[in-house]
This record gives C-alpha cells, sequence and structure tokens, in this order.
C-alpha cells in the first residue's frame, strides 16, 4: 500500500526548522506575560523616620549656564565646529552640569522610609520621559492627587478595582523616590513649550536636581527654517519662540538629599554623528525601513539634527549613614544609533570614571541594550555589514553542503530570536546562535571596583518584586521570558515591539558587606512601572519607569 505524505519522515533539516518554531511560538506567547509579583508588600512603606538633618551644610545653593542664543544656534546649524568665542561657549555648555539646592535651603529635609521587612530605606528610580513631550503632565500626574485621578483610564482600570488599585501603587512608589534619574529631558525646546523640566518637576516634588546637557537641538524644522507636511496635503512651518528656545536636550538627577558636586562631560566614544548623520540625504534603504516602521509600529522615524552626543553624569548625594555619608549617582543614556560593541565602549568609559569610588554608587538609565542599530541605513551599509558577518558565511556554507538548507537556516534564525528576545543576558554562542548584547553586561558584572567592590547581579526569591532567582532580578523585574520590558512602541505586535533598555545597578562598599550573604546596601524589588503607562488615558512616554529599594541597613525581616 503506498503510504501518504504524512506518514513520510520528514528530513532532519525540517525537523529542526518545525521545532524552531514551535518553540518560538510557545516562548511569543509566554513572554506576553509576567510573573506574579508576591513580594510587593515588602515595598509597602509603612512609618517614616524624624526629618534626617545631620547634614554638613556648604553645598551649592545654584550654579547655572549661559545658554547660547537663538541665532547662535543657527550659526551653529550653518557651521557646526565654531571657533573663538562661541567655540568656548558650547564647551562649556556641554561639559558643565547645573546645580539647585534650593529645596535644601528652603528647610525640605528627607524623611527614611521605613518597613519591617527592610528597615530604613532608600527608593532609586529612573525613567526615559520620550524628549519630555509629556512631562507637564508627568508633573501634574506626580504632583497632585486630583491631576492623576483625571488621567486614569476608567474602562480599562475602573474606580476600586484591582487594575485600578495597581496603578495607584505604582504611582505611589514613584512619587517616593528619593533619587529619580531622568533621560530626555529638554529645558527651552517648543515640543516641551519651552519649559525647563527638571527645575518644574524639581519644585513640585520639593527636591534638590542636578541637570547635565547632553545635546542641542538645531535641526532646522525646529528652528522654523524648514516646512513640513501638515497631514492634509499642504505643509506647515514651525514658528519658534526665539526670546525663549534654548534647545538643550540632556538628562537629570532629582534627590531628597543635598547635592554635594556634579560631573558631566561629552564621552570620547560617540559612534553616530547626531549632525551629519542626520543631514545626510537618505537613500532606498532608509526611506523603506521608516516607512515599514511606521506601517507596521506606527512610529515615526524624523530627522533630528543635534550639537553634542553622549555624556558621563554623575552627582555625589550627602546621604547621613552611608559609608562616608555619600552615595554617588551616576545616569545613563548610551547611544541608540550604534551596535552593540559602540555601547561596550562608551560603558568602558564609563566604568573606568566611576573606578576609584570608595562609597556605594548606583548606575541606572537608559542603557539601549538592543542589538538593533537605529541609525540611518543604506544599500551600501547592508551589503557591507551583511558581507563582513560570520553568521552570513555560515547560512552559505549550509546553503553549499546540506540538502534542505533554507529550512534549517530559518529554523536556527528563529530558534536564535527566540533565545534573545528580552534577553539580553542570554547565552552568546558565536556565529551559530549569537547573543551580541550580552557582552556589555558580563563586562559590567566582572568590573571591580579598586576598594573590591562590584555590582551587585544577585537574584533571590525573597528580594524580587515577583520571587524570581535570575540573575539580576533584585535590581530589575524579571519576566516569564527575559527581563521585563521596559520600552515599547506606538503599536507593539504582542511581544515584538518591546525592549528591556533601562537597567539599574548598586555596588555596595566592601566594607558594608562583611560578608557574602549581607544585604545592606543592596538592590532589592526591583521593579518596571508599566501599569503606570499603560493604564492612563495618555502614553506618557515610550518608556516605563524602574525603580528597586535599598536597606542602610542589614534587612532585618526578609
Amino acid at each position: 500500500m503506498k503510504e501518504t505524505s504524512s506518514s513520510m519522515p520528514c528530513p532532519p533539516s525540517t525537523l529542526f526548522s518545525q521545532t524552531a518554531c514551535t518553540l518560538l511560538s510557545a516562548l511569543l506567547l509566554i513572554s506576553c506575560g509576567s510573573l506574579p509579583k508576591k513580594n510587593i508588600v515588602n515595598t509597602q512603606i509603612t512609618s517614616r523616620s524624624a526629618p534626617v538633618r545631620s547634614f554638613t551644610g556648604g553645598y551649592p545653593r545654584y550654579r547655572g549656564t549661559d545658554f547660547l542664543t537663538f541665532q547662535e544656534l543657527k550659526q551653529l546649524l550653518e557651521n557646526p565646529k565654531p571657533e573663538g568665542k562661541l567655540q568656548a561657549k558650547l564647551e562649556k555648555l556641554l561639559n558643565t552640569p547645573l546645580i539647585s539646592n534650593e529645596a535644601y535651603y528652603q528647610g525640605k529635609r528627607p524623611t527614611r522610609l521605613q518597613n519591617p521587612q527592610m528597615g530604613d530605606y532608600l527608593r532609586i528610580a529612573t525613567w526615559n520621559v520620550e524628549k519630555s513631550i509629556r512631562m507637564k503632565e508627568v508633573t501634574e500626574m506626580l504632583g497632585s492627587e486630583i491631576a492623576f485621578e483625571k488621567l486614569m483610564d476608567q474602562r480599562g482600570a475602573p474606580k476600586g478595582s484591582p487594575a485600578y488599585e495597581e496603578v495607584r501603587r505604582e504611582r505611589e512608589r514613584l512619587l517616593t523616590a528619593d533619587v529619580l534619574l531622568l533621560q530626555e529631558m529638554d529645558i527651552g525646546i517648543s515640543r516641551s513649550e519651552y519649559r525647563n523640566v527638571a527645575q518644574e518637576l524639581a519644585r513640585t516634588l520639593g527636591m534638590n536636581y542636578a541637570y547635565a546637557p547632553q545635546q542641542l537641538e538645531i535641526d532646522p524644522v525646529l528652528l522654523g527654517l524648514e516646512s513640513i507636511p501638515d497631514g492634509r496635503g499642504g505643509m506647515v512651518r514651525h514658528q519658534p519662540d526665539e526670546a525663549r528656545y534654548k534647545g538643550v536636550f540632556g538628562l537629570a538627577i532629582l534627590s531628597r538629599y543635598p547635592i554635594k558636586s556634579a560631573k558631566s562631560f561629552q564621552l570620547q566614544a560617540q559612534p553616530y554623528d547626531w549632525y551629519a548623520g542626520e543631514k545626510a540625504r537618505r537613500d532606498l534603504a532608509e526611506g523603506a525601513r521608516r516607512i515599514a516602521t511606521e506601517i507596521v509600529f506606527d512610529n515615526e522615524i524624523v530627522r533630528e539634527m543635534k550639537i553634542g552626543g553622549r555624556i558621563f553624569f554623575s552627582v555625589d548625594l550627602d546621604v547621613p549613614g552611608l559609608p562616608d555619608n555619600t552615595l554617588t549617582v551616576v545616569n545613563n543614556h548610551l547611544e541608540i544609533k550604534a551596535r552593540p560593541h559602540d555601547r561596550e565602549a562608551q560603558m568602558a568609559e564609563i566604568l573606568a570614571q566611576i573606578q576609584t569610588i570608595p562609597h556605594t554608587v548606583v548606575m541606572a538609565g537608559d542603557h539601549n541594550s538592543s542589538k538593533a542599530d537605529m541609525s540611518p541605513t543604506s544599500l551600501t551599509r547592508i551589503f557591507s555589514r551583511t558581507t563582513t558577518d560570520p553568521e552570513t558565511w555560515l547560512s552559505v556554507s549550509m546553503d553549499l553542503l546540506l540538502a534542505a538548507p533554507a529550512a534549517l537556516n530559518s529554523g536556527r534564525v528563529l530558534l536564535n530570536a527566540t533565545k534573545n528576545l528580552h534577553s539580553p543576558l542570554a547565552p552568546h554562542i558565536p556565529v551559530v546562535l549569537p547573543n551580541k548584547t550580552r557582552r556589555m553586561f558580563v563586562n559590567i558584572e566582572d568590573f571591580r571596583f579598586s576598594d573590591g567592590g562590584r555590582f551587585d547581579f544577585r537574584g533571590d526569591k525573597e528580594r524580587s518584586i515577583n520571587r524570581s532567582s535570575a540573575k539580576l532580578a533584585n535590581s530589575n523585574e524579571k519576566a516569564l521570558k527575559g527581563q521585563t520590558p521596559t520600552f515599547r512602541v506606538q503599536r507593539p505586535i504582542g511581544p515584538l515591539g518591546r525592549s528591556r533598555l533601562d537597567w539599574i545597578f548598586v555596588k555596595a562598599p566592601p566594607s558594608a558587606q562583611p560578608h557574602p550573604d549581607s544585604y545592606r546596601l543592596a538592590p532589592h524589588y526591583g521593579e518596571t512601572l508599566s501599569g503606570l503607562i499603560e493604564g492612563l488615558n495618555i502614553r506618557l512616554s515610550d518608556h516605563s519607569p524602574c525603580v528597586a529599594d535599598i536597606p542602610l541597613q542589614e534587612p532585618p525581616g526578609v
């Protein structure tokens, strides 16, 4: 009797491909879910200490800077490398942080968060606020209970429902942060209504702040020199307020503790030139990518001509009770228009700057930990990178040597995509199943401070928000598959269009942790506050805030 096709044995390559596809489908479903947050109770504030008053004083009340005038910004558009006075003014602006301890000098003093599990503890949060477009609403949401209630999505989270209470809890956890690291903060740009957004938020929350200029926005559209489509078949030209336009784009650190000092400067590793790269003419490949991104994910890629690049930014805070009474906070925003090895170089430069710090260090921010290179592409670049990529030659070799190469190659690619999905820490198997984002995390884990200290990569069921024991779970929320994403495009497709880009790393000095099982000054209950982004009527950002708690002494009740 003739066998039917269903009973014929499949070639090994076909079985490999089918298995990979099945595994991918299963893990795609898994990656849409999250682990239950069973340790939420350990993050709840049950009491507060008396106001902390044992400060040394002598902090700078305010240290400002000289912003460029509108006409000077237009000069930079014509000549991005000026000379003379304009060059000196530009370099000073891009390498000098602003400091404001107004909250301290107005008499505001922090209180210590407390609960039975943690004792006294600090709360750290980081958030990329997407070009400050919604900072008016962010400031209102955090500063006013009434404004927050108006922003609540009563359809998705009706009042009194578990979803409603969860959004309120997440807001409270962000609102009670002692230190808040913010990326993509504007000063004097029309998209954020020319606000100094760090100053406004700090005043609303009663916090001190430091701000580090990163780049100057000089795109001709923002400067009112070019028209853009109005969406109705016509053209429109922006009319900037020249007196208010400062064009500063940067990073901010807000703190309930006084700021002793701050340092910022442009990194040497700058893999993408935001002036020349954005000014260059787009070819067919880049045009197709932008159209596809908008159609599939509803995300528009626009030109962004800027002067300046990624920076090193750190502040020293006076925190009584810590070793040296000092907490150093490092706010990172690594380059997105680059390949993973370029971000490794930026991270290496940052780590070299902090190596000799003998006290507690928190390093956090948007590390853009993706394999994607978002710089403009071209047919030439695609050809060059494809022909020099060992994976390409592996595929070619399989085409020549194996009977069913297409199925086997597609299975390998799918398997690797599944392995790496939301998992920058996934294993790296060169050429065959690579994960090019992993090495930066290995370098951070292997890094040693001069005092022998290291960043805490631990994961413990008792000290992670969702009882995960995976690496880094104590400081960064783990998901069912990989890490809980902190970024999403406008219209994600299941898990696609979501990434884990934002991270918190904590180093305690060895003197504060005398034995390996010590958890003093170690991160606890790292959480991604996705509900605060998904549960409101408007999206406040394309990133979700991240938060972690740090006990000042050995936690008594965990």
